[in-house]
């Protein structure tokens, strides 16, 4: 199965082609640069892998959790090519994407994958990888101490993600962090193990997750201190 998947939930900005178990890529470091660099890099991954739309089976896309606007682009990109190319889609989680790249380079099979929400809190997600495929538990927005509740509840000694300079006293519990952002590539092959929970468009439309209700509200405390 041929999949084209973007991913921009974070400061990191990718495209993926898979074709069976090739990739073709694009990846950049480009915050608030999303918007103007995805499509160029659709095209570009076409161009490498020469072929076009017509090779491609599913679309996916980042989910989220992650910032507010980066999985809103990448929700409304794919519905865009969806609609344009007639495709069924995929969706697949941040933390899930980054969990997988850990296994892919460290071989290990159990993952707690975190990103930093903003606000004093972290999005977690506990992921394992079985028969050589992605199962995780639902993402989560905890507190820092509530996620250290959780990890330990967890026992997962392997960690991802991008907290380490903002939560170093998260990663110092694990016995191996790896830092690193979602990559498309991984969000790609999650989708080739999923392909039978593929939906069209006439089924529901790609939707980011948030996972905090008011994501443009700033704390209470904060917005009364600054009235």
């Amino acid at each position: 199965m041929n999949v084209l998947a973007v991913e921009s939930s974070t400061q990191a900005c990718s495209v993926s082609l898979r074709i069976g178990q090739r990739s073709f890529t694009e990846f950049k470091m480009a915050p608030q640069q999303h918007a103007n660099l995805i499509l160029p890099m659709v095209n570009a991954v076409l161009e490498q892998a020469q072929c076009d739309e017509k090779s491609i089976d599913v679309l996916a896309f980042s989910e989220g959790p992650g910032a507010f606007t980066g999985v809103r682009i990448a929700a409304g990109v794919v519905q865009g090519l969806a609609f344009g190319w007639q495709k069924p889609v995929q969706a697949v989680s941040s933390l899930e994407a980054m969990a997988w790249q850990a296994y892919q380079d460290h071989g290990e099979i159990e993952w707690a994958a975190l990103l930093d929400a903003r606000m004093h809190e972290v999005y977690l997600q506990v992921c394992r990888i079985q028969s050589e495929k992605l199962v995780s538990e639902p993402p989560q927005l905890l507190s820092e101490a509530a996620t250290l509740e959780q990890l330990e509840a967890s026992r997962i000694k392997q960690g991802v993600g991008d907290i380490q300079t903002v939560y170093p006293q998260l990663t110092a519990r694990f016995n191996l962090w790896v830092d690193l952002y979602p990559s498309a590539e991984a969000v790609a092959i999650i989708a080739q193990q999923r392909s039978k929970a593929s939906y069209d468009l006439s089924e529901k439309l790609p939707m980011p997750v948030y996972l905090r209700n008011n994501v443009a509200d700033k704390p209470k405390a904060k917005r009364n201190k600054l009235l």
